[in-house]
Order: structure tokens, then sequence, then C-alpha cells
């Protein structure tokens, strides 16, 4: 038995799934605006806690150590940060979230890198060529240091499954807090938390 699709019954499946794939677009766009708006750390997420001499890409724990270079190709590990406040973002330049985020990074740096904020931002770009990751950096105009990890190294060292995803480390070297997904950094209660770990000793 033969069996047949009439034009007129193709072009309906097909306008049924566009339909359902713009509805699911736009699903993941509001969930993506709603995240965003979310603020990413509160004085509660980083006061009075207390830290574990062990490396380990968690709350709690020393932050693992990583060697990665620069888009000038100069080596820059973690350790050469020790003494700061950073934050370690996990990003891509394929990355929708990561692009509505990086502006409000920039934001938050300039207004506290004099205090002793940092930002590292990794880019999780496969390939041997930084230029996209240039390209990026151009159009955004970051001013804080961005690394590459072509191999994976610090990706597999955090087990990152979400970007971007932003490690925020004390002076001591000690993960306060994991900032999952894109968020305002620019919010009154994230200057709150930032400006206490500044105040604290390293």
């Amino acid at each position: 038995m033969k069996l047949t699709v009439s034009k007129k019954n193709g072009f309906t499946l097909i306008k049924k799934y566009a339909a359902i794939y713009a509805l699911l677009f736009v699903a993941a766009i509001l969930i993506m605006v709603d995240h965003y708006y979310e603020t990413p750390l509160t004085l509660a997420d980083v006061k009075g806690l207390s830290g574990v001499d062990v490396e380990k890409s968690e709350v709690g724990f020393k932050a693992p150590g990583f060697t990665a270079r620069n888009l000038k190709g100069q080596r820059v590990q973690l350790a050469d940060y020790r003494g700061q406040v950073v934050l370690l973002n996990l990003w891509a330049t394929w990355c929708g979230p990561c692009r509505v985020e990086m502006p409000g990074l920039e934001n938050l740096y300039r207004r506290f890198r004099s205090e002793g904020l940092e930002i590292l931002a990794v880019s999780l770009d496969k390939g041997s060529s930084t230029d996209p990751v240039q390209k990026f950096v151009d159009e955004y105009q970051l001013s804080f240091p961005v690394l590459v990890d072509p191999d994976g190294q610090v990706e597999g060292l955090y087990n990152t499954f979400t970007i971007p995803t932003t490690y925020v480390i004390d002076r001591k070297g000690m993960v306060v807090a994991e900032v999952d997904g894109a968020k305002n950094w620019e919010s009154e209660e994230t200057f709150e938390a930032l400006e206490y770990l500044l105040k604290a000793p390293g």
C-alpha cells in the first residue's frame, strides 16, 4: 500500500512545526531575560563562610589553580591574582546569554577594580585561532583580562555545564559563590556583597 502526503497536508505540517519552534524560541528568550534580572550575589551568600583548604570548584573550597594564555599569548595563572577578589567568568563568543551579560561585567569591573576586584574571562571557544575572541573583546570594549581555553583544561577543572558560569573567589582564594547563567551584575545587592569581600583581609 502506497502512502502519500498531499502538498496541502505537508504545508500544514510545516506551519505546525514552525509555530512550535517559534514558541520554544520565545520561551527560551523569556527564560533568559527572567534569569538576567536575578541578583547574582548577595551579602547573605558570602558572609560568614568558612573555607576548606582543598582545591575543588565548589563553594567553600579553594579555587582550583590553572594556567591559561591571554590574547597576546602570555601565560597567566590564577595564583597571580591571590589577594584580590576574582570573578572567574567562563563564556564563549557563540553564547547569546554571554553577550547579554558582558556589558554589566565590564561596568562592574570599572567600578571596583581600584578596590581590588579582578575579572578573568576565560573563553571556552575551541580552535587555534583567537581572532573570534579578539573581535568579541573589541566589540564590547572589554578592559579586564580575557584568557583562552581551547583544550578545555579550565572547563574541565571547574566542571562547567552551563555558560556563562561565574565563580566568585575571595582574597584567600576560596570559592564563595557559583553563579550559573547570565545575570545583572549591577544590582545594589551585588555591590554590597562585593564591597564586603573587598574589605575582608586576604
